[in-house]
Parts: C-alpha cells; sequence; structure tokens
C-alpha cells in the first residue's frame, strides 16, 4: 500500500454564525474522530488541518489512500470430529457452517487450536473505496457534534448549532455525493457574506485557501490572531502607546471574524476620570475591545477592535462603535458616581439582604466571621501587629457586591472595593488586601500583595471550604459547584509560597467555631474530609514544583501541618537524595522498618550491647544526635539529613554483623530498642522508607 495514491479530502460546513466560544471544540471534536475513524479502517490520513470561521468549519485531510486495504479473517467452525462423519464425509453442521460462510465446502480447513481440532474457513473481504467510505460517515461524524445549544429550522431539518447553508467536500479534487441535513455537498464555497457572498469553484486545499485569502478570508485562527497583534500594536504605537494585551480577548477577536481587519476609535478624554480597571473591562466586557495606554501606564482615550472587513473608508463602522463605547461609558460613569456616595462601611447593613449560602447565611454574617478569623490567623501566625488591619480589610471584604459597578461587572469584584478603599482613605495594606482578595484565582496568578493580604486571602477561603465541608457538600468527581479545589489550591499557594508556617487544622478549628450551630459535621469529622482534600493539592502543587512523587511522599509522611516546613523538607530529600551514602541509609531505612513492625517497645540498656557493630551503631548515633537534632531546629533539614548519611558504614557494618531477631528475648528487644531510636532520628525529617531505590545499584 505504501507506493499507493495518497489523496487529499477538502471538507467546509457553512452555516449561520456559530458562538465564538464553540467553534475550536468543535473543529477539534471532528478532526479527532474523523482521524480516529479512517484510521481504524485502515485510510487514515498523515496530516489533518483545520481552520474556522465564524460561518465555516474547515478541514484538509492529506495522504489518504484510495481505498481500504483487503481484509483476511479466520473463522472457526465446528470441531472436526463434528464437521466429519465416521467415513470422513462432511456433516449436516460442516455444510451448515459453510453455507453461512459463502464458500463452497471445499475450502474448509482443518485448524490445529489451543481445545483441539477444528474446521474453519479464511474470509476475504474486499476493502471499499475511501470516497464510498467517506460519502458514509462524514455526514454522521458531523451531524453528531455535541453542541451546548442546538436548533431545528425550514421543514425540521437539525437538530445542529445553527441552520446549514452549504456543504463543500472535495476527495482527490472530486466532489463527493453526500448530504448534510437537507443540503447536498458540492466543489463550490463563498466568500464573506456581505463582502463577496458569490459562489466559486475549488479544485484542491490549496486553491481554497488561496481563493479565500483574494477575498480577505483567513481561515487559520492562529493566523488571526498573529495579523490582528500585529495590527493593533502597531495602532497602538501610532497613536504613541502601547497595547494593553490580553490573551484572552486576542482569543475571542480571532473567532467573531473571518477578515482580521482593525478598528481604531476614540472616546471622550472626560471618561479617562474612570479607574483604569472599569475602563479596560467594560471595553472589553461591552465592546470586545483592547485600550491601549501611553508610556508612564495612563491610559489613552483610544481603543481598538475588529471589524471583519479589510478597510473602513466612509468611517461608518468606526462611528458606530464609536457611539456604542460612549454609551457604555456613560452608563459606567454613572455607576461610579452613584457609588461614590457612600462608603464601604455604609454598605456592611446590605449584606443583610444578599445570601452567602442558604444554609449558611448571609454575607453580613460571612464579614463578622472573617474580621474574627484574620485575627485569629494573625494571632497564631504570631503577627499581633497585623490584627487590626487584618480584621478592617476582611470586614469590608465583601463590601463592594452591593455596589452598582458590581453589580454591572461581576468580574470586578474586590477590584472595585479595594478602589472604592483606597478612594475612602483606608491604609495601602487594607485596601489591597481587598483588591487581591480573589488572588491566586489559578496556579499561575500572582499572590496577594503585602503582608495583610495573604491572611486575609487565607480566611476568606478557609471560612468557604469549612463553611460547604461542614454541610456535607464535600466535591465529587468533576462537579464543585462552590470553588472548593479552587479555594484549597489558594490556601496552599499561599501557604507555600509567603512562607506562612500556619497549622491548618488549628485554624480549621477556629473557622468552624465561628460558625457556631451552623454546621452538620463535627470538628474532628470536618478536619478528617479537610485534610486529605488540602494534602492532594500540596501534593500537586509539588509536583509542579519538579519534586518526585517518592520524595514528596517522603516528606509528607513525616509531617504536614506546617507546609512551608514541608516544602523545605522536601527540598532537602531532592538535593541528596542522589547521595551515595544517603542512599545506603535509605536501604537500611526500610530495613529498619521491617524489623520494628510490631514489636513491642522498650528502652536501650547500652549494657546489652555484645557485639562490635552494635556498640559502633550506638556510639556513631549518639554522636549525631545533637547535630542532626540541632540542623532540624532551625530548618537546615539538608544539613539534618547530611548527617543522618554518616551513619552508613555504621548501620552496613551492623546489619552485616549482627543477627537482631535472637532467641534471647531481652537481648532481642534491646536490639530493636537501638534501630528504633535510629529510626527516630531520621523520620521527623522525612520517612525514608517513601523512597523508590534501585537495591541492585546501591548495594
Amino acid at each position: 500500500m505504501s507506493g499507493a495514491t495518497k489523496k487529499e479530502l477538502l471538507l467546509e460546513v457553512r452555516s449561520e454564525e456559530i458562538p465564538a466560544r464553540m467553534l475550536e471544540p468543535a473543529v477539534k471534536a471532528v478532526a479527532s474522530r474523523l482521524f480516529e475513524d479512517l484510521t481504524t479502517r485502515g485510510i487514515g490520513p498523515t496530516e489533518v488541518e483545520t481552520g474556522y470561521t465564524p460561518r465555516r468549519l474547515v478541514f484538509v485531510l492529506r495522504g489518504m489512500p484510495e481505498k481500504e486495504p483487503d481484509r483476511q479473517e479466520q473463522v472457526l467452525g465446528p470441531p472436526a470430529r463434528v464437521a466429519f462423519d465416521g467415513d470422513g464425509n462432511p456433516t449436516k453442521a460442516l455444510e451448515g457452517f459453510a453455507a453461512r460462510c459463502g464458500l463452497p465446502v471445499s475450502a474448509m480447513k482443518k485448524i490445529d487450536t489451543a481445545k483441539g481440532e477444528y474446521v474453519g474457513a479464511v474470509l476475504e473481504t474486499r476493502g471499499r473505496t475511501t470516497a464510498e467510505v467517506l460519502t458514509e460517515i462524514v455526514p454522521r461524524i458531523l451531524a453528531e457534534v455535541h453542541w451546548a445549544k442546538n436548533m431545528k429550522w425550514g421543514q425540521g431539518e437539525g437538530p445542529w448549532v445553527r441552520p446549514v447553508h452549504g456543504l463543500l467536500a472535495l476527495y482527490g479534487g472530486q466532489a463527493l455525493a453526500m448530504k448534510l441535513f437537507d443540503v447536498e455537498a458540492c466543489g463550490t464555497t463563498t466568500g464573506h457574506p456581505v463582502l463577496s457572498p458569490q459562489a466559486f469553484e475549488v479544485k484542491d486545499a490549496a486553491d481554497y485557501r488561496a481563493k479565500l485569502l483574494e477575498r480577505g478570508i483567513e481561515i487559520r485562527a492562529a493566523e488571526r490572531r498573529r495579523i490582528l497583534l500585529e495590527g493593533m500594536k502597531a495602532a497602538a504605537r501610532g497613536a504613541g502607546g502601547r497595547l494593553v494585551e490580553d490573551g484572552e480577548l486576542l482569543h475571542k477577536l480571532a473567532a467573531i471574524c473571518a477578515i482580521p481587519g482593525v478598528l481604531e476609535g476614540r472616546f471622550d478624554p472626560s471618561f479617562l476620570e474612570l479607574p483604569r480597571e472599569v475602563l479596560i473591562t467594560s471595553l472589553k466586557d461591552h465592546q470586545s475591545a483592547f485600550t491601549v495606554e501611553a508610556e508612564d501606564g495612563t491610559l489613552l482615550p483610544l481603543f481598538l477592535t475588529v471589524m471583519d472587513r479589510p478597510d473602513d473608508p466612509e468611517g461608518h463602522v468606526r462611528s458606530g462603535n464609536e457611539w456604542v463605547v460612549a454609551a457604555r461609558l456613560e452608563d459606567a460613569r454613572f455607576f461610579y458616581q452613584e457609588d461614590r456616595k457612600h462608603t464601604l462601611e455604609d454598605r456592611l447593613e446590605e449584606l443583610r439582604n444578599r445570601t452567602f449560602h442558604v444554609r449558611l447565611g448571609s454575607y453580613f454574617d460571612k464579614s463578622d466571621r472573617l474580621a474574627s478569623l484574620a485575627e485569629t490567623l494573625c494571632r497564631q501566625l504570631g503577627r499581633e501587629d497585623l490584627a487590626e488591619p487584618a480584621a478592617r480589610a476582611a470586614r469590608l471584604l465583601k463590601a463592594d457586591l452591593s455596589t452598582q459597578m458590581v453589580g454591572e461587572f461581576a468580574s470586578l469584584q474586590g477590584i472595585m472595593g479595594g478602589v472604592y478603599a483606597a478612594e475612602q482613605g483606608h491604609p495601602e495594606e487594607v485596601w489591597q488586601a481587598i483588591y487581591d482578595q480573589y488572588l491566586p484565582a489559578s496556579v499561575d496568578d500572582p499572590l496577594p500583595r503585602g503582608e495583610v493580604g495573604p491572611i486575609v486571602a487565607v480566611a476568606d477561603r478557609l471560612d468557604t471550604l469549612v463553611g460547604i465541608f461542614g454541610l456535607g457538600l464535600i466535591p465529587s468527581g468533576s462537579k464543585d459547584p462552590f470553588g472548593l479545589r479552587r479555594a484549597a489550591q489558594g490556601v496552599v499557594r499561599i501557604l507555600l509560597e509567603q512562607g506562612l508556617r500556619l497549622d491548618l487544622e488549628a485554624a480549621t478549628a477556629a473557622a468552624r467555631q465561628l460558625y457556631g450551630d451552623r454546621l452538620e459535621v463535627s470538628p474532628e469529622a470536618l478536619w478528617t474530609s479537610l485534610a486529605p482534600f488540602f494534602l492532594d493539592r500540596v501534593e500537586h502543587l509539588l509536583g509542579r514544583a519538579n519534586f518526585a512523587y517518592d520524595e514528596i511522599a517522603a516528606a509528607v509522611a513525616a509531617g504536614t501541618s506546617d507546609l512551608p516546613d514541608l516544602l523545605a523538607r522536601t527540598r532537602a530529600v531532592h538535593e541528596i537524595r542522589e547521595d551515595p551514602s544517603f542512599l545506603s541509609v535509605v536501604l537500611s531505612a526500610k530495613r529498619i522498618a521491617n524489623i520494628v513492625k510490631g514489636q513491642a517497645g522498650g528502652s536501650l540498656d547500652p549494657g546489652l550491647l555484645e557485639e562490635g557493630a552494635e556498640t559502633a551503631l550506638h556510639g556513631a548515633a549518639e554522636e549525631l544526635a545533637s547535630e542532626v537534632r540541632s540542623a532540624h531546629g532551625r530548618g537546615d533539614y539538608l544539613a539534618a539529613l547530611k548527617a543522618v548519611a554518616e551513619l552508613a558504614p555504621s548501620l552496613d557494618r551492623y546489619f552485616e554483623d549482627v543477627m537482631v531477631m535472637v532467641e534471647d528475648e531481652t537481648l532481642r528487644a534491646n536490639r530493636i530498642a537501638l534501630l528504633r531510636g535510629i529510626e527516630a532520628l531520621i523520620t521527623p525529617t522525612a520517612h525514608l522508607t517513601e523512597l523508590v531505590v534501585d537495591k541492585a545499584e546501591h548495594r
């Protein structure tokens, strides 16, 4: 088949405008199904290319054979003893099997199997042409695309995301005879619905793309993004500024156009009195527009967006956009002016009417809890000096939920509270804590600024986690309606990266107490469910930091109450794990754990140490004990593990020369006590038994 002709499939579905967020998932899903189905049939393409615009989905599959391979299949029939009678003549069973196979009895063969001798046949199936296969599977795969919403049209055609108006299907340059809903496939397509709606023929994918480009249409989304970004940067430079970049917005703009034309518009400079965050958000949310800033970071009265056409010679598109922007910014100015008539403190009472959770009370209740919890966390961290500003920020944390600005732009929650707090004269540490309360929202987001912000952000997340878990509403599978995984990840990231040595169990207990009798889960059961939930996030984040799973497990087994301490211990294990002496101690630690497991405890009597090797081990351990404990006490875990590694020669000799499980119970108990002492010296830093070591390599 390697020398057979390879052909190309060009497939385009044209429809009414599809929502931008649905386009990319759809083309990926269709391309994946086409590739898998065709590959299973032995006619898979060597290359798959996709593209889309708001009104078309495009697929190019290259390197496809002209037909399926012929197939041979061995089919077993009856056992040989049943297929032939005593004289060797075919029985009715064999004749029936041959008839079902569509073959004469003479084509049957005896086949040896593990169960004995059977009669069977080799069935040959001629492969269908690729064109036949495509005609069958393409309409089915396209019709089965999963859309968030479907519709029907015309005489009941569909369901699909939008009415289908055209289907281009060329295989090897020839149109395929197929239908999608009630639309016949053909070899023609159209350009832009307004600028170039006339139909035109295409020969293949290269001709298709070239003719669309002649009409200004770029089907590759990545190329549209590049063109838009370059054009907007150039326009910003031309206006004496620089583009305020936004990857999410750029992705959206590229998806809502076929022709990546850049539209430059202006607005009244008086709107620059609005906070920067409000201008950027209003232009993005309402007009899908970028903003432009000067070198000093102040915004210019300019916006940039896409216009799905190469130019706007009459200026009609620009003026229409400017009119809408002016109206939207006027609304934002009204919200801003109205909001500023009240302080955040004035707004707290309004939170009584905003439900946090029907079983957990209002946001006013939450604000009370947060103020108390923030103070408690400061005390637990030994930062009583931060208690007052932390409590103030925590009490005002949710006050902006009652503002008109947040009512219009939900994404400005917290941010507007911070802006208003700064304007109302609150200290920087307070307004920054309010502004940054939702950071980090992901593993890549920055953390809250200052010293107060991180503590308040942890308090907010802990209150939510404890409340929802306290009702028994634990996330399962992919369902997490309250964002608890994100909340726990935020807590863990803040504690790890800010070095906050907060005992999570004690902090959780404090948060639990503030709920009074609202919760249904006991304090013990609450921590039992929350501890592994936090630990999953810890292990995930440490894994992202390139620590091996067994390094993490070793450090975790020695304790998780202090996350910065856990990070330091994990790092120490990571740094020393390739040291030969340390690896030798790891193997000894595994042996010690196996020996002492299930054995009764007891104290060591140095007078009962008989063998030279056990006396030497005891002496070495005694000599290193203070060094190990001192290093551990000051948090120098690498030094502690290096000291432990010095026990390697003594441990090796001990296990070569000394029998631990002797018949003499007193002697056996003393030797076990010696090993328990060695184990106790090692385990506060990490449980070395969790490390995976190649014994053959290190012994």
